[in-house]
């Protein structure tokens, strides 16, 4: 009897650590200072990477070059963990870095790093998850004309499927 308990309580907590995580992979869509599309993949238990690929408004003048627009490429390595669980939602939060690279509309390229830091809502019941989180960001122009600098940041909103 012993055993058996020993047992079913492995079971359980093993099965509590595999609910902080019950997806491996989200594609989705992304909005906020700029729209595209989103997929994010679980790496290790507590660690994702969130690919992103659209269009970008900068939210700031840049020292040189003006505000920017364009196509915009955005990787963020990001640690997760679980904050609540209840009522058929689990909220995680997540923080981490981003590397951006991009081709703006007045022929003039970005390279840029930044930080992410934000919370994402996952639904129990059907496999859904939305995203927010705030990435403020440092950016290097390059033009023909010269080059540039842009301090920036992005709020966004996520909604992808889970699977």
């Amino acid at each position: 009897m012993k055993k058996i308990l020993t047992v079913l309580l492995a079971a359980v907590l093993a099965a509590g650590s595999m609910s902080a995580k019950e997806y491996q992979h989200s594609l989705g869509m992304v909005a906020g200072l700029g729209i595209g599309a989103q997929y994010k993949t679980m790496v290790m238990p507590n660690f994702t990477i969130i690919e992103e690929f659209g269009y970008t408004v900068c939210p700031t003048q840049t020292a040189g070059a003006g505000g920017y627009d364009g196509m915009l490429d955005n990787l963020v390595l990001a640690y997760q963990a679980t904050c609540a669980e209840g009522q058929g939602i689990r909220l995680d939060w997540y923080a981490g870095g981003q590397i951006k690279l991009g081709y703006g509309i007045g022929s003039y390229g970005i390279f840029g790093i930044g930080g992410a830091a934000g919370i994402e809502a996952i639904m129990t019941n059907a496999p859904i998850a939305f995203s927010f989180d705030f990435r403020p960001g440092y950016g290097c122009l390059f033009a023909s004309g010269g080059a540039g600098h842009t301090f920036d940041y992005t709020l966004n909103l996520g909604v992808r499927y889970t699977f």
